[in-house]
């Protein structure tokens, strides 16, 4: 007896061309294996570690640059390092037939995104301290985030 919990795949010890069209269809359905997606976040995770060790200095007396050791606690950044960690590995597959292809990664990815991040005034580690931690400049309380009110039902542009 069939197990109901399988899909139906068709006995093909014979003919191929003796098979009904519903038989075709299961047999090619049954070849498809479905496309796992691949789990970057430790690659990410990897990648910063080491992009921000061995790359970004920021901890000298002369460097206006903040950060927070509990980076990932900061939505915008985490999506910022995201963005740039994509485009770097972008970057790195281009390379192969554009020889600019990291430098442009740095000028048009992270400069830009790295002004914002470490900018002391208004990047998104602005109330925290890398030596006494998350949010230590604003007693612990997040920032208030832009207030969003869903358009009416209906709304159209």
């Amino acid at each position: 007896m069939a197990d109901l919990d399988e899909p139906y795949a068709p006995d093909v010890s014979g003919d191929l061309d003796e098979l009904t069209d519903e038989e075709r269809d299961a047999l090619n359905d049954a070849d498809v294996d479905e496309e796992e997606e691949f789990d970057l976040t430790p690659l990410f995770l990897e990648w910063v570690e080491e992009h921000l060790a061995v790359v970004e200095y920021t901890h000298s007396d002369k460097s206006t640059a903040v950060w927070c050791p509990e980076w990932w606690k900061h939505p915008e950044a985490v999506e910022r390092l995201w963005a740039t960690f994509e485009a770097r590995q972008q970057a790195k597959i281009d390379a192969a037939e554009h020889a600019d292809a990291l430098s442009d990664w740095w000028l048009t990815h992270w400069d830009r995104h790295a002004a914002i991040l470490f900018d002391g005034k208004a990047g998104p580690f602005r109330n925290c301290d890398r030596n006494l931690g998350h949010l230590h400049d604003s007693d612990g309380s997040a920032p208030q985030r832009v207030p969003y009110y869903p358009p009416p039902e209906g709304w159209q542009r």
